[in-house]
């Protein structure tokens, strides 16, 4: 739509006299009101509006967004308008302006060809009383717009009771921008005594609503950008607008904003790529679609775009997202699979994380050609040829069930697919049960979830593609045997941390238990030494490494205790917790073995007063852990 009707009546509007109501322009947040206000303030201003004989004045656009006060309209009304009182030709015709200042606002410029800058001499005018008076010395158009109407903070009676000021007695035209049903909304919540709809039908003489103008908006967007990326995206515009039309938004705003951040993004490319002109050209097609659909989405409050990369795949009622399947086909985009993870696209919007992505977009099978496995392209079943597909879903069922040697990430991805191929009625040589079955027991054999640390990395998918049938109860079975294997082998790798590091004590690092205890044991979700660090150490082995360290060591060990054991003493909201009282038998085991051995010490005074000292503490600490 080009608002021309909008347009032509504005134009009659300005040229008009004696005019005593404002135009109201509403429309959504994001629909191109300031955009299209702005275009109509250029093709209305005048260059060079100072001459030596008057005053010309320009469209005034004051934003109220963020306003809490009168008096900072008031500040921004002076601020537009000293720039026209001040200028070269102004101050030429300080005979002329002197007089007419003096008798209409009330005070003295003294603007006395001196050279100095008399602006603080207008501090205190009141902008209003400028236009409320003809004067043959100011021509040009009188018109104020206030924009962001809805974003102002000041209560809806109180701001247009102050624009009524103007409408009833100024001698301009007033255009009034916002986002209406906002004001409304608020008119609602703060039961002013006068409604807003009183004062609209008092001020507002004529309302229009701006609907976005998706061409001409997209083309001065793109004019705004780098001579090489209005190349990319002068040639993918009907892409642009079909990305755009599909959206449930229609919002001009986010819409910049994305095209700002696709600029970005490809210059974080490797400039390497253009060297194949071809596929460099679908990469950027492709990315530039997507681009804006996660964009668009993400901004306008969808934060399940995450799971856009189940389209086609999933259940495709739940994720709704085929307004945009006619412009993924039509301008043949790649599966967006092949270029990236949607977290690492989500990343680069929401946050600007860009390292993670870049090295997948630089690395995407577009330019790294390799042979995709059978899984993967049984993932894409929907687009197999019905012979293909029986070859490739023969090939993966014998890998599954027969040969097993597979990561648990194609694991995970292989039982997906054949629930998922259950669920379309596309596969009845195997049950769900076997399924569910075979991947408990390729997790089982698969040494790799030994260097497991952080599962929940792989929980959003894996190989640049979501899980099919993630969110059946099925896949889910098999998900929660694949933790509990990661989680045994992580509290096994803490428990092996643990006894190798209190069994391998020595003098030269004792003081070091502080810092390697500090590390994260992904089986608790904790730092070790917030966890029964001491629980299963055998406390006659650990005697043993006691009564072989020096006495300084045995000291600053001793430390060690006092400090995890009387945590208030370091950190003042700490307090016994049950993991410390967990380790009772264990202190209570060690003192009695060290007063066994430290009444056999013979000829070592200062060692045997060491360990009494130590043994005296640990009663404390038995004590403490058995109340």
């Amino acid at each position: 739509m080009d608002n021309k009707h909008i347009i032509e009546y504005l134009d009659y509007y300005i040229n008009s006299d004696n005019i005593n109501f404002a135009v109201l322009l509403k429309g959504s947040w994001g629909a191109g009101k300031t955009f299209f206000i702005k275009k109509l303030i250029e093709k209305w201003s005048t260059p060079d509006i100072a001459a030596d004989e008057f005053v010309g004045l320009n469209p005034i656009y004051v934003s109220l967004n963020g306003v809490s006060e009168k008096k900072e309209i008031i500040l921004k009304l002076k601020e537009k308008i000293n720039p026209f009182l001040h200028s070269k030709g102004v101050k030429v015709a300080s005979a002329i302006l002197k007089g007419f200042i003096k008798s209409t606002l009330k005070i003295d410029l003294d603007i006395d060809g001196d050279g100095n800058d008399d602006a603080s001499a207008n501090i205190n005018f009141d902008p209003i009383s400028i236009f409320k008076a003809e004067n043959e010395n100011i021509k040009g158009n009188r018109i104020i717009i206030f924009d962001d109407i809805e974003r102002c903070k000041i209560p809806v009676d109180e701001i247009y009771g102050f624009i009524n000021d103007f409408v009833e007695h100024s001698k301009c035209k007033i255009i009034l921008i916002s986002d209406e049903d906002k004001i409304i909304e608020r008119d609602k919540e703060e039961k002013n005594l006068t409604p807003y709809a009183s004062f609209k039908e008092k001020i507002i003489g004529q309302v229009f609503e701006i609907k976005p103008n998706t061409e001409e908006a997209v083309q001065y967007f793109i004019n705004l950008l780098k001579p090489e990326t209005q190349a990319v995206l002068n040639a993918n515009k009907a892409l642009i607008f079909s990305v755009f039309n599909a959206s449930n938004a229609k919002n001009l705003r986010v819409l910049q904003r994305a095209l700002f951040n696709y600029e970005r993004l490809l210059n974080l490319l490797d400039q390497d790529l253009k060297k194949d002109a071809e596929n460099y050209e679908l990469l950027t097609r492709s990315l530039l679609g997507y681009y804006l659909i996660f964009h668009i989405e993400y901004n306008t409050g969808n934060l399940n775009i995450v799971d856009f990369q189940q389209l086609f795949i999933g259940d495709e009622k739940k994720y709704d997202y085929q307004s945009y399947e006619e412009a993924i086909k039509s301008y043949s985009l790649l599966h967006s699979t092949k270029l990236f993870t949607a977290e690492k696209l989500l990343g680069f919007i929401s946050h600007g994380n860009y390292e993670e992505l870049i090295v997948e977009l630089n690395n995407c099978s577009i330019f790294r050609p390799a042979e995709e496995k059978d899984w993967e392209k049984l993932w894409y079943w929907k687009f197999l040829e019905d012979r293909v597909y029986t070859e490739i879903l023969a090939k993966v069922e014998k890998e599954f069930f027969e040969e097993g040697n597979l990561h648990f990430t194609e694991v995970l991805h292989i039982s997906g697919i054949l629930l998922n191929l259950i669920d379309n009625e596309l596969y009845n040589r195997s049950t769900k049960a076997n399924i569910i079955s075979r991947a408990k027991v390729l997790f089982a054999a698969c040494e790799e979830l030994k260097d497991v640390t952080d599962v929940h990395l792989l929980l959003r998918g894996s190989w640049r593609k979501s899980y099919a049938s993630e969110h059946t109860s099925e896949f889910q079975e098999i998900l929660k045997s694949l933790k509990d294997h990661i989680k045994q082998n992580q509290s096994k790798s803490a428990t092996d941390f643990v006894k190798a590091t209190l069994l391998g004590l020595g003098d030269d690092n004792v003081d070091q238990l502080y810092d390697k205890f500090q590390k994260y044991d992904w089986s608790t979700g904790n730092l070790l030494e917030r966890t029964s660090i001491l629980k299963t150490i055998s406390a006659e082995e650990f005697s043993e490494v006691i009564f072989k360290l020096n006495n300084e060591s045995i000291f600053n060990l001793n430390g060690y205790f006092n400090y995890r054991y009387f945590p208030e003493k370091t950190f003042a909201n700490a307090k016994i917790e049950d993991y410390h009282r967990s380790e009772f038998e264990f202190i209570s085991s060690l003192r009695t073995i060290l007063i066994e051995k430290h009444s056999k010490l013979v000829g070592e005074p200062i060692k045997a007063i060491t360990i009494k000292n130590f043994i005296d503490d640990l009663e404390k600490i038995s004590l403490r852990l058995n109340k």
